[in-house]
């Protein structure tokens, strides 16, 4: 064994952590680099510098105008159409509006569904019906190009509902239902007699609108 000189610290040393360099040295060095360079290096840095600042502002700031321009252009020309539905409509639709009144505004999706289910359960019982069955499901959604440009898209919620009810209040009780304001149309009647009971079997389609969960244009 090779003995070591008494003055040799055989223990290893703690490394000392660089320090950093403050931001501003670091700046004077790369100007320094930078001055020593010839003309023409000094030309190209300058001209790739250039050329990745544009890059940046066209990825970060450029592209997202030209999507807000695109988009506020749609809207435009959305209202636009929206202003000469308006100047075309004829008597007959003011008329119609006049006397049944203001068309509601769609309600939440979230709500939708059981609002639907207790319209239709309040009709029957106020006409005494006994008994019906019922199913709901999603319908097709409303096909307006400017409804998905100006707000979330208009979902079709639709209730398939079958019961009996005599002749006699069968008209009334259709008008109670388009008159709802949570129902927006009858969509289908299916009769058939009871020969039994001497009632009529009815299977309707009962629909209302809502706003879409998705948000704009989406489901």
């Amino acid at each position: 064994m090779t003995n070591l000189p008494a003055n040799v610290d055989t223990a290893e040393r703690p490394r000392t952590r660089a320090t950093r360099r403050p931001l501003r040295a670091q700046v004077a060095d790369l100007r320094a680099r930078y001055d020593a360079l010839p003309k023409r290096q000094q030309w190209l840095v300058l001209g790739a510098m250039v050329l990745v600042g544009w890059l940046a502002a066209d990825e970060l700031l450029w592209s997202r105008a030209r999507s807000w321009s695109a988009e506020s252009s749609q809207i435009e020309a959305a209202l636009d159409r929206g202003a000469r539905r308006q100047s075309s409509v004829n008597t007959d639709l003011r008329r119609a509006v006049g006397t049944f009144g203001p068309v509601e505004p769609p309600g939440a999706a979230a709500t939708g569904r059981e609002e639907l289910a207790s319209a239709i359960d309040e009709v029957l019982r106020k006409h005494k019906v006994a008994g019906y069955s019922y199913e709901a499901r999603n319908g097709q959604r409303v096909k307006d190009s400017d409804a998905g440009v100006l707000g979330p898209a208009i979902d079709r919620l639709q209730a398939e509902v079958k019961f009996e009810t005599t002749a006699e209040e069968f008209p009334r009780l259709v008008a109670d239902l388009e008159a709802h304001p949570v129902i927006d149309g009858v969509t289908s009647l299916r009769i058939q007699k009871n020969e039994q009971s001497r009632k009529l079997v009815v299977q309707a389609t009962i629909e209302t609108w809502v706003v879409s969960s998705g948000g704009r244009g989406g489901r």
